[in-house]
């Protein structure tokens, strides 16, 4: 969920400084775009908590891992690092 989520931010924020500061035209798809985007983050968030309460995280490290998903790359950091950990549990 995290790489799906950091694809769809990193891309979004490419067309939104695209169009922002650039002056491109705004895609069509933009809109819907953020929309998918506002329903896939909460399925993330889920999935961290999920994960979280099955390995015993802390608080901070949960809320930091859910924050991830809100900076455009760093959820593909957070994902490798977090997999990583899991294959060095077991």
């Amino acid at each position: 969920m995290a790489l799906v989520v950091g694809t769809v931010l990193a891309v979004l924020t490419f067309f939104l400084i695209s169009v922002r500061v650039i002056g491109n035209p705004e895609p069509s798809f933009y809109a819907l775009a953020w929309m998918a985007h506002g329903y896939l983050f909460p399925i993330y968030v889920v999935a961290t908590f999920m994960l979280s309460t099955k390995l015993k995280w802390s608080f901070s490290k949960t809320i930091l891992i859910m924050l991830a998903g809100t900076v455009p790359l760093m959820s593909f950091f957070t994902e490798r690092r977090v997999a990583k950990e899991l294959v060095d549990l077991n």
